[in-house]
């Protein structure tokens, strides 16, 4: 049902940079604002330990937007959602340029990643709805971009530093710039009968946080009873909305999210995200240990920029589901066996490539498991689908950060680096299955 201008390959690439200029800044939320967690920490008078929430934060409010979007765009249109989200861009990035604690600031950033999340949802399904032999240029485009935004993200967040830690944290707002380019392609159309789910997306929303809380709880330092308490609301809340999805197959967690086929396309995204969140949260910490600045950081993530965005463009031509898979699956493979190199032999060089595989698996994740899971859905529920699709992704980009911060302490960065590896290993596995797997018709 979304409108789509793409009749001719040079127009369908100008949609798929325009697209990924209002879904790339999200990026710049984790990877350049993990360069300011430290000034952060010093001016809010908190541990760096703690002020990753300011990333946490951020992966979840970026996967509960991007859910919440995306069933909003079925149902009201792409340009409500637009509006909606750059309100929310709007009033985060105002709370956060004016914050003088870690809760103001926290509180700011979920507000701005929300708001970023509803850019990716509407960014994803106005591509995933472009006409069938569009489709993967427009994807080629939208993932070298979301690779050259990975990669200068952190020179981005080092040369905002450089002005105030508070500008690093709100970058995700440059997807603003993008709204008027991206206008004309959520063309107005009837609003479709049914509504947004708003109890399914509480329970969600309610999940995730406490799945997310229960494991920063070691960095927190809970004692042993809330964290029972933790754990056990957490199940309860899963077991709630599982029931919840059953009883309204056509609310805000959709049918086809029970298909095998996209719940192992979303734990593979999930071990890729979560595998480039850790990375990125403690490779800039073990550069700053061997004496590099945040500027002279980010220089040297720069090349990763174009390794990626080369390698996203292939995967995204690429038509056929097994060279999708391999492309996804050896880009996975590289990605875990770099993290294990860069733990063993902690040398810039090794680092450094860690991060660019990471960057290239990034970018691959979205542009093949989108179509993948989406080809055979009505493109009337293809928003709602992706939502929940992207949430499980930015889950796992979250657990990641909280899992290579709370090991940090008590293990190390090395050894919390080579713990990020099993992650995008089980990538491996899941996206091979995932798209093997048939998927039925919605």
């Amino acid at each position: 049902m979304t409108s789509t201008v793409a009749p001719t390959e040079a127009s369908a690439a100008s949609v798929g940079w325009r697209l990924g200029a209002l879904y790339g800044p999200a990026v710049y939320g984790v990877s350049a604002a993990s360069v300011a967690v430290p000034a952060a920490a010093d001016a809010l008078h908190t541990a760096p330990a703690t002020a990753v929430w300011i990333l946490t934060i951020h992966a979840l409010g970026l996967g509960v937007g991007a859910a919440i979007a995306g069933r909003a765009t079925d149902v009201w249109g792409p340009r409500r959602v637009l509006t909606l989200g750059a309100v929310l861009l709007a009033a985060g990035a105002m709370l956060c340029a004016v914050a003088t604690a870690l809760v103001a600031a926290v509180a700011g950033r979920a507000l701005l990643a929300t708001g970023s999340g509803a850019m990716t949802a509407t960014a994803l399904t106005l591509a995933a709805g472009q006409p069938s032999s569009q489709r993967p240029a427009v994807l080629a485009r939208l993932g070298a971009a979301m690779a050259l935004f990975s990669a200068t993200a952190p020179l981005a967040g080092a040369l905002a530093v450089a002005t105030s830690w508070k500008t690093a944290l709100i970058l995700p707002a440059l997807s603003l710039t993008a709204i008027p380019l991206c206008w004309p392609l959520a063309q107005p159309r009837p609003a479709l009968p049914g509504r947004v789910d708003w109890a399914g997306a509480g329970l969600l929303i309610l999940t995730a946080a406490g799945l997310l809380l229960t494991i920063q709880s070691a960095t927190l330092h809970f004692p042993p009873l809330p964290i029972l308490g933790l754990v056990t609301g957490t199940c309860t809340l899963a077991i709630l909305l599982n029931r919840h999805r059953r009883r309204h197959p056509d609310g805000f967690i959709p049918a086809v999210t029970s298909q095998r086929r996209f719940l192992l396309a979303g734990l593979a995204g999930a071990g890729i995200y979560g595998g480039l969140f850790g990375c990125v949260f403690a490779v800039p910490q073990m550069l700053t240990h061997l004496g590099y600045t945040a500027q002279s950081i980010g220089l040297l993530l720069l090349p990763g920029a174009i390794v990626a965005a080369a390698t996203a463009r292939l995967a995204g031509n690429a038509t056929a589901d097994v060279i999708r898979r391999r492309v996804l699956a050896a880009t996975s493979a590289l990605f875990s066996a770099s993290l294990l190199l860069a733990a063993w032999n902690q040398q810039p060089v090794t680092l450094i490539c860690a991060t660019t595989a990471g960057f290239a698996a990034f970018a691959i994740a979205q542009t093949t498991l989108t179509p993948a899971v989406t080809a055979h859905i009505d493109p009337r529920q293809r928003g709602g689908a992706l939502g929940p699709l992207n949430l499980m992704f930015f889950i796992g980009g979250a657990l990641g950060a909280a899992t290579c911060s709370a090991l940090w302490q008590p293990w190390g960065l090395p050894a919390a680096l080579a713990t990020m590896a099993a992650l995008p290993a089980i990538s491996v596995v899941a996206a091979r299955a995932a798209l093997r797997e048939p998927q039925r018709g919605s």
